[in-house]
């Protein structure tokens, strides 16, 4: 029987651990070279609410959103079949009218060199593959806090992906990495597999459905890796108020 007033220390333990839990889970896989997804995000975190006695509402309320999340990641590799025309040139006419050049080929050439990688580098890999789990991370957080503010972010995330859907489809635009493969601009270096073969530990592989889905290659435009932090900056402002401006340099970051 828990007393009065050990009643709020239990409380916020209850909160508390779980979320750690899943950041140290977090932390592990990303550290070990893995593309943390979101339905192995969801695997550990049911693991996790377990010990808490919540598993039944979890699956409530987190069925419906993966659910429908998973069939947007599965809808986004028919878009290479859907739509046959690729735009190219626009988005390399645009960046030299407002640059002077293309930044994806100056900055690589300014900061980045394979042979002796920079501390800014490995920042920015990890960065770039914490794209699937730092939504998934901050609607954990949200669940465990607010029930509501969770629901009416998912809503807004799967809102976000599903145009994001709709415009690869109206507008598929190549990126820099396929252009130049196809030698529409100058040669660029593949960054992320370079940096991650440097990382302290050996990776190792856990079953994902990701393995069975389609990548859309022609995804570049709008790009949810920026679009998912401000969503989250948004969110996390509403909710925490000043306190959520600290994400602010995350987002920035990517």
């Amino acid at each position: 029987m828990i007393s009065k007033k050990t009643r709020p220390i239990y409380n916020k333990t209850v909160t508390i651990l779980p979320i750690v839990f899943m950041a140290a889970i977090s932390f592990y896989m990303i550290s070990h070279r893995i593309w943390f997804s979101p339905d192995q995000f969801f695997i550990f975190a049911l693991v996790g609410v377990m010990f808490i006695g919540r598993v039944k509402l979890f699956i409530l309320d987190w069925g419906p959103f993966m659910l429908l999340y998973l069939s947007y990641e599965f809808l986004r590799g028919l878009v290479p079949f859907i739509s046959k025309h690729v735009n190219i040139f626009p988005m390399v006419n645009m960046d030299e009218k407002i640059f002077g050049f293309i930044p994806t080929v100056k900055l690589q050439s300014l900061f980045y060199n394979p042979i002796n990688l920079h501390w800014y580098d490995y920042v920015a890999v990890t960065l770039y593959i914490c794209h699937f789990v730092t939504p998934m991370i901050v609607a954990f957080i949200f669940w465990m806090k607010d029930r509501q503010i969770f629901k009416r972010y998912t809503l807004a995330l799967l809102i976000l992906s599903y145009a994001a859907f709709l415009t690869y489809i109206i507008y598929p635009a190549m990126p820099p990495w396929m252009a130049s493969s196809y030698g529409y601009i100058p040669p660029i270096k593949e960054v992320t597999g370079v940096v991650m073969s440097h990382f302290f530990t050996t990776p190792f592989h856990l079953p994902s459905l990701y393995s069975i889905m389609d990548a859309n290659p022609v995804a570049a435009m709008p790009s949810l890796h920026s679009a998912f932090p401000m969503l989250i900056l948004l969110y996390l402002v509403r909710k925490y108020k000043v306190s959520g401006l600290l994400f602010l340099p995350y987002a920035m970051g990517v």
